[in-house]
């Protein structure tokens, strides 16, 4: 099963320094390619800065667009992981390694597996992609 674990950013344990900063980085770039050669990772990336997000927001089906993040708080949407696990607590365990840990939090929500009413389509030609 596939789930997807949030990266958020603004609420760990203080500002990394330049030199910390990096090491986190390079850490989570080589924790992502273990896990990948491993097959328990789809997909992973960073996110930019909250301040280069836009949001849309529709009413009376009219989308108002707002330069920023939807929801302004001190904790950010950093980046995100696409993993995949047996169940929840696999899923956990893989998230919780590496280095993160102390610098930010994390949410693990596996993902909806929907079909179409009448075809029967799914989605997981998305995942299919990567393995051509």
């Amino acid at each position: 099963m596939k789930y997807l674990c949030i990266v958020y950013a603004g609420g760990g344990e203080g500002t990394p320094g330049p030199d910390e900063e990096t090491a986190i980085k390079d850490g989570c770039i080589e924790q992502d390619h273990a896990l990948f050669q491993a097959g328990k990772l789809v997909l992973a990336s960073p996110l930019q800065g909250p301040e280069t997000a836009v949001s849309l927001r529709y009413r009376n089906g009219v989308a108002s667009r707002t330069d920023g993040p939807y929801v302004e708080t001190k904790e950010w949407i950093a980046g995100f992981m696409v993993i995949e696990a047996a169940d929840i607590e696999e899923a956990v365990a893989i998230a919780s390694e590496g280095p993160l840990e102390g610098m930010a939090d994390l949410e693990i929500r596996p993902l909806l597996d929907e079909r179409h009413s009448r075809t029967g389509m799914d989605r997981s030609f998305f995942f299919a992609r990567g393995a051509r």
